[in-house]
């Protein structure tokens, strides 16, 4: 059974600001500007300055079809908060052995002596993330990923925790990696 029209809708918290054209969406806050297409989903997005909301309609749609209109409204939330607050996931190392290596360069993470391998493991950042070391006498053996995008930041925990992953042993006893410990904001 198709909707003739649903819709949805998203308040826009203070300290921001949302321009919508052609399914491009644009946010500003004080930590930067973040952008991003939606012109693959099919729905109408505008902003109503009235009721200071963002509006998503989708016209005869099916039910899986309409539960876009969430999503991207989910994708607009996460942009107003990354803008406004920011994103922190910290990762700890995990090793039986071999201490690993992790060095920070520029807009690379090095990792270096994982199980005890010669080999170098490098992840690229993307532009506007910022990697660091946390101090030893804070916390030991821990990585620091911030940014605006929270697709940039858990996409480059995501890709360093890959990079350690153990191949061809047992992962029930080689439980060796980096993992992430926690996600929060920046700014509470």
């Amino acid at each position: 059974m198709r909707n003739i029209m649903a819709s949805n809708t998203l308040p826009i918290p203070e300290g921001c600001t949302i321009t919508i054209s052609k399914r491009v969406v644009t946010v500003e806050g004080v930590r930067g500007k973040l952008q991003r297409s939606f012109t693959h989903a099919p729905i109408d997005l505008k902003v109503d300055t009235e009721k200071n909301v963002v509006v998503g309609e989708m016209w005869f749609g099916k039910k899986l079809q309409v539960s876009t209109i969430k999503s991207v409204l989910s994708h607009i939330q996460n942009m107003c908060t990354g803008v406004s607050k920011g994103y922190r996931y910290k990762m700890r190392f995990a090793y039986a052995h071999f201490p690993v290596g992790v060095s920070v360069e520029d807009s690379q993470i090095t990792i270096r002596n994982f199980l005890g391998e010669k080999r170098v493991r490098k992840v690229n950042l993307k532009e506007g993330l910022k990697a660091y070391r946390t101090e030893t006498s804070v916390m030991k053996d821990e990585l620091v990923v911030e940014g605006n995008s929270i697709v940039d930041v858990s996409q480059a925990a995501a890709s360093v925790h890959g990079v350690t992953l153990v191949k061809r042993k047992d992962i029930r006893k080689f439980l060796d990696g980096i993992y992430v410990s926690s996600k929060s904001t920046i700014t509470e």
